[in-house]
Order: structure tokens, then C-alpha cells, then sequence
């Protein structure tokens, strides 16, 4: 305002000030997004195939609706991203890329359904950003993306639901949980947050007596039903498999078991904003719980709980840093608002709220130092230290293994691992089968392998070095080591396969009752194959 003699008053001008700040950081937040942004394309279309990717890439040739490891959503996106790029890196990578984009948007219209406060959202995208998860899943083809991506999808559907009270919203939750449940079957570990949340506020409890979340249960179970009945169709041999990891991943050490997982989710969302987040998730539960605020016990209930279940499932299985990661998008809403609501009613130390400040920049720092390992391999690691190694190597070793079965006249290439299948079906084929010669259940959707091909030329078997050819070479007149050929993947690679010349076929590998390789049979149709 201005004073009688036209001058503009100190508290304008600090608000200006303030205004002018504020607008500043979220710029400054909104091109540090963008520029990680940027740099996930570059790498996506650079950096070789891992494993796993190579694997689903397989799946996307031969859709359906389920498939052994995993629901199918990652081959249905992979297969999108092809038909518009090609059989790229880039194509395959496209869908989820741009998820993590359409993701922070999400969870951007998500915050501010629940809290007012345009600064708040534009933060707590930055911090999802600054996440080696979101960076990791934007580069990397996994089930992990989509997951993650319908998670948030639930998330915000259920703060539309507590914002404007409208029953349709359940439909939109019935879905993306269905989605979810169809990307990986860990979308199950939402269920019980939002029960809870229901439960346990007045505002909630009140939709018991409405048809809509029923009805919106029914759409979830119609959206995932195909993978159900492909399970049905193969004697639920995913589902077996999912829960068979509780039986045979058992640890050493529970207390070892315990501090891996510990250590793998520092890593994997950075160390401060992990902690924040555990912090911030169980806080919002106490908060929501305590003063009846559903959109608090929101988040708490969606994300406490799973972090309860991870850490005491450590102490009896072995867990994979990336099985929590679908939780952080609204574990970092729990933290962002948890802890600028404790500042403003000063019930927060100053050091704790510095470390606040601090934890983006600390994850940009490791992301981005994570992108120059993966580009240029600046950090002199063993191959077996350097995370980044599985997204390296494959296609010089691919060129290398078609180079062999060129010069050897090969008709096939037969594997007995399921990833090098998919990475030397990508970068090494050249038109010839890449067949696994073990473990058939996993390629139930695909066509039967066409022995006459074996028959009319030599196959070259890849072995990790020092694997036993001797099971498969009873299956061929004569076999003899041609080669070992190593992949090079940072410093110091010990990821080396034996190239075995098989020749003189007399039929018989891939038999389907009672095979050698056949790891599983299926339910009424091609028993192992």
C-alpha cells in the first residue's frame, strides 16, 4: 500500500520482496526438473539395455495377459513405445519416460487437492525429481514404472475424493488400482492403507453405507480379471512364483537382511529424503489419527504401513531396493507437508529444517552423479560395485557373439539364462532364434521353438564362464568351446560367457514332457514351452 504522501509503505515492499522469492524458487524448481528431464532422454536413448528390459522387450513381441514374473503393463508400454520409435533403446524406454513426467504432474494436482499452496506441490515434485527411483524408473524399463505411475493415479483420485466429496471418485480409485495391480502384483500393499483410511476417520467410515466403493472394487477386479484368469489358465504359476521368493530368499542374517533394506532405500530415494519420508509418513498417520484429518491419515495410512511390512518382511526374506519404491510419491508429500507445517508452528529444530533445504540438493547431487557414471563411467569401479554396469556392454558383446555365428555358419543361439536371451535377441541375433533351454514356462505365450532350424545348421550355446555344456551337447553329435568372450562393463569385468559350437542335432532339447530344461509346466497347453 502507499502512504498519504504517494510512497510505498516497508510491509509492501517486503511482500513484494517475498512475492518475487517465491516465484523465483519455483522457476528455479521447475527448470532443475526440467533439466533432469532432459538429461533421462539422453540416457535413455544412449545407454544399453539391462537385463530385465531386454527380457520384457521379448514379452512385447508376443503380448498377453499375464506372463511368468510379472502382470503385463511394462510389455503393453514397451510394445507403444516401439510401434512409435522402432525396436530402440529409446522405444522401449518412451512410455515410462514420459510417466515420470505425467507423474510429477499428478502428484503436482494431488498436493493441492489435499493442502493449499501452489510452493508446496512444485517442492515436493522437486524432491520426487531428485530421487534415484524416479530417475532410475524414467531410464530403466521396468514393472517399477507403470506401478509407481498408477500408484500415484490412486493417490490422486483418493484426494479428489476427500476434496470435493464426490462419490464418482471411487470408480477413478477402482481403476487405477486395477491398473496398478496389472504393471505388478505389489499394488496389492495399497489395499490395506486406504481400508484404514476409510476405517478410521468419520468422513471415511461414512462411504461403508454407499454403493460406490463396491462398485468401484468391482472395476478394479474387472481391470485386473485377465491376469487373474491367466494364472487360472497356467495353475497360477506367476502368483506361485511371486510368493515362492518368501520360501527360497531367505537371509543369512535378519539383522543383515534388515540394514541391506535400510541401506538400499537411502540409496534409492537419497539419504535425507528417505529419512524425511519415513519420518514425514509416520507422522501424518499420528496427525491424521490424532485430530481426525482425513487427508493427513491419508497419507500416513497409504504409506506407513508399507514401510512396516518391507521392514519386518526383511527380517525373514531377502528384499530388492526397488520393491518399496512405488510408495515414495506420497511419502513425499507426507514428508514435505509434515515438515513445513511442524516449521510454521515452530515445533521443528532449525537443524532439522536445514537438513530439509538441503535433502533436493543432496538427491540432485547423487542423481547427477549417477548420470555421469552411467555416461561416462568417471568413477573407477569394479564392474561389480558400479550400479550402472548392468546398462553397459551388451551391445559390443552382442556384436561380437553375431560376429561368431556368422563366421560359424550358426542357424540358432541357445542360452540357459533368461536375461542374456533378451539382450542377445536384441543386439546380437541378426534374424537368428534366440532360444533359453531351460525354464520354457517362461516363454508359455510364445510360439513353440522350431527344432528344423537346429536341425539345419550349428547352434552356438552362451554359458556364463564356466558353465556346464555338457547337458545340452547330449543332444548334438559334438561340441567344442570356440570362444570366451568378456562384456565390458566399467573396470575390471568379470562378466564373461563361454561360446559353445554344437553341432549334428538329433532333436530331443526341447521335448515337453519330462524335458531336462523344462523348469515348470503349464496348465493344458504346450506343458513346458
Amino acid at each position: 500500500m502507499t502512504t498519504a504522501d504517494g510512497r510505498v509503505s516497508a510491509g509492501t515492499l517486503s511482500l513484494n520482496a517475498s512475492g518475487v522469492a517465491e516465484e523465483s524458487g519455483l522457476r528455479l524448481a521447475l527448470a532443475l526438473v526440467g533439466l533432469l528431464f532432459i538429461f533421462r532422454l539422453a540416457l535413455a536413448a544412449a545407454a544399453n539395455l539391462a537385463e530385465d528390459e531386454a527380457y520384457y522387450w521379448l514379452w512385447s513381441a508376443h503380448l498377453a495377459p499375464g506372463y511368468y514374473d510379472h502382470p503385463p503393463m511394462i510389455a503393453y508400454w514397451i510394445r507403444a513405445g516401439t510401434e512409435l520409435f522402432g525396436q530402440t533403446a529409446f522405444g522401449i524406454r518412451f512410455v515410462g519416460l514420459m510417466s515420470t513426467l505425467a507423474g510429477s504432474y499428478v502428484l503436482y494436482r494431488t498436493s493441492l487437492s489435499l493442502f493449499p499452496g501452489r510452493n508446496e506441490a512444485v517442492l515436493a515434485v522437486l524432491w520426487l525429481n531428485a530421487t534415484l527411483f524416479v530417475n532410475a524408473a524414467a531410464i530403466v524399463a521396468t514393472p517399477d514404472t507403470p506401478l509407481a505411475f498408477f500408484a500415484i493415479l490412486t493417490l490422486f483420485a483418493l484426494a479428489k475424493l476427500i476434496e470435493t466429496g464426490r462419490g464418482a471418485w471411487w470408480y477413478g480409485v477402482g481403476a487405477a488400482l486395477g491398473l496398478a495391480f496389472m504393471s505388478k502384483y505389489t499394488a496389492v500393499l495399497l489395499l490395506p492403507g486406504i481400508l484404514l483410511w476409510v476405517a478410521a476417520s468419520a468422513k471415511g467410515r461414512r462411504w461403508f453405507a454407499r454403493p460406490q466403493p463396491y462398485l468401484g472394487a468391482l472395476i478394479a477386479a474387472g481391470v485386473a480379471a485377465p491376469v487373474f484368469y491367466w494364472n487360472y489358465a497356467h495353475d497360477w504359476v506367476s502368483f506361485a512364483k511371486q510368493a515362492g521368493h518368501s520360501i527360497k530368499d531367505k537371509p543369512a542374517s535378519a539383522i543383515a537382511s534388515v540394514a541391506e533394506l535400510l541401506g538400499g532405500q537411502a540409496g534409492l530415494a537419497t539419504p535425507i529424503i528417505f529419512l524425511f519420508c519415513v519420518c514425514g509418513s509416520f507422522y501424518a498417520l499420528f496427525r491424521g489419527w490424532k485430530h481426525k484429518e482425513p487427508r493427513w491419515l491419508l497419507l500416513g495410512a497409504i504409506t506407513a504401513p508399507v514401510f512396516v511390512f518391507f521392514l519386518l518382511h526383511a527380517a525373514s526374506q531377502k528384499i530388492q531396493p526397488n520393491w518399496p519404491g512405488f510408495i515414495y510419491p506420497p511419502a513425499i508429500l507426507a514428508a514435505v507437508h509434515s515438515f513445513l507445517a511442524l516449521s510454521k508452528e515452530r515445533k521443528v529444530k532449525r537443524w532439522i529444517m536445514a537438513s530439509f533445504r538441503f535433502a533436493p540438493w543432496l538427491g540432485i547431487a547423487f542423481t547427477l552423479g549417477a548420470f555421469v557414471q552411467l555416461g561416462f563411467g568417471a568413477i573407477p569401479l569394479k564392474s561389480g560395485q558400479d550400479p550402472t554396469s548392468r546398462l553397459k556392454g551388451w551391445s559390443k558383446l552382442g556384436a561380437e557373439i553375431s560376429a561368431l555365428a556368422r563366421a560359424e555358419g550358426a542357424a540358432a543361439i541357445l542360452t540357459d539364462r533368461y536375461a542374456i536371451t533378451g539382450e542377445l535377441a536384441f543386439y546380437g541375433a541378426n534374424g537368428l532364434p534366440v532360444l533359453q533351454i531351460n525354464e520354457r514356462i517362461r516363454y508359455v505365450n510364445f510360439p513353440a521353438p522350431d527344432e528344423t532350424k537346429l536341425k539345419n545348421g550349428p547352434a552356438l550355446l552362451i554359458l556364463r564362464r564356466g558353465g556346464d555344456a555338457l547337458r545340452a551337447a547330449a543332444f548334438f553329435e559334438s561340441a567344442r568351446l570356440v570362444a570366451t568372450l568378456t562384456r565390458e562393463a566399467g573396470f575390471n569385468s568379470r562378466d564373461a560367457y563361454d561360446v559353445h559350437l554344437l553341432t549334428g542335432y538329433r532333436g530331443g532339447l526341447f521335448q515337453q514332457a519330462g524335458a531336462p530344461f523344462c523348469g515348470a509346466v503349464s496348465k493344458g497347453d504346450r506343458a513346458c514351452n
